[in-house]
């Protein structure tokens, strides 16, 4: 249901019609439906303004550790060593 309502919120907002919402209510609580539908049009909102920047995936930020679990920002921050000392990065790896 999550799945459906996300589609309308991107792509086809006359979708949403009431026997959506009578699904919708099976599952979920108005708050719920209001932090879902809140969180989906905030990153689909902002992967069409990345868009616009012509920013590709990992551009941006992408040496940085912001927002990270310290466990993530320590994985990152080795690999950032790795390739600072010359050494060649991973396939999954863009080259700067």
């Amino acid at each position: 249901m999550a799945l459906r309502y996300t589609d309308a919120i991107c792509w086809d907002p006359s979708s949403a019609d009431d026997a959506l919402w009578a699904q919708l209510h099976e599952h979920f609580s108005d708050p719920e439906l209001v932090e879902l539908g809140s969180f989906v049009g905030y990153i689909a909102g902002g992967q069409r303004w990345v868009k616009t920047l012509d920013i590709a995936n990992g551009e941006f930020l992408a040496d940085t550790t912001v927002g990270l679990s310290p466990q993530a920002a320590a994985e990152v921050e080795q690999r950032l060593a790795t390739v600072g000392d010359g050494s060649q990065p991973d396939d999954g790896e863009r080259q700067r």
